[in-house]
């Protein structure tokens, strides 16, 4: 449990574990700015897919609506003609028949006319649809543009400290010296990256997992020994005065 460490060794372990909690602390907000910048790229995306199909519907439907316009003034043209054309018959029946058949003929065109209202009323639909989608468009551009600015000012500040704390890690690791200790060190550091190195709570336990520790432990860590937890492996230190 007790490695023979350089008598600088605990106070160096101490600092590394510190300088990569504030490496892992920057990793991560470094990491959630770049997920936000994907997750608005993807509202991004949807909003123009949503677009795009929007004005596909909405280019068939004007295009029906205007074969639509087109057929029915043909037929109402015929229908008008077919009845100029009544009054020349002199036979009754005949002028009976031709009324009968332009009725039907006119009942026709009114329900297709009807069917061309119910369009338009889709093609109104549709246009207030796609202002709609611009309008959340050009918020998400300019929320984007804002959020884009601030994000590169931070990543600058982000990439800045992680070279200093870095530069500051490379001299901690190198005062501990190539061995066990910083192999150790490092492997805990993997697997918990926010607190490698964590307090002994009350002189009594492990702030990382609450392990009770013997009283040895204390006196160990008291003279600068490098000890580890034996129920999380993590390495303890006194807390801070």
């Amino acid at each position: 449990m007790t490695e023979a460490p350089k008598p600088s060794a605990l106070a160096s372990l101490i600092e590394l574990g510190r300088v990569d909690v504030q490496i892992a602390l920057l990793n991560a907000h470094k990491k959630s700015l770049e997920a936000e910048r994907v997750k608005r790229k993807q509202a991004l995306d949807a909003q123009a897919m949503k677009r795009g199909a929007r004005a596909k519907l909405l280019d068939e439907k004007k295009l029906l609506n205007t074969r639509e316009e087109k057929a029915i003034k043909v037929e109402r043209d015929r229908i008008n003609d077919r009845r100029r054309a009544l009054s020349t018959l002199n036979n009754y029946k005949l002028q009976q028949a031709a009324e009968r058949e332009l009725d039907f003929v006119s009942k026709q065109v009114g329900q297709r006319e009807e069917l061309l209202l119910q369009l338009m009323r889709e093609i109104e639909i549709l246009e207030k649809d796609m202002a709609e989608i611009d309008a959340v468009t050009k918020g998400l551009h300019e929320e984007g543009a804002a959020f884009e600015r601030d994000a590169v000012e931070t990543l600058q500040g982000i990439e800045a400290k992680l070279q200093e704390y870095t530069a500051e890690r490379t001299t901690h690791a190198q005062a501990i010296g190539a061995g066990t200790v910083l192999t150790t060190y490092n492997r805990i550091k993997d697997r918990f990256p926010s607190n490698p190195v964590v307090d002994v709570l009350n002189r009594d336990s492990c702030a990382g997992c609450h392990m009770k520790l013997g009283p040895q432990v204390v006196v160990q860590i008291s003279r600068g020994d490098v000890v580890k937890c034996p129920g999380c492996s993590r390495f303890l230190k006194l807390p801070a005065e």
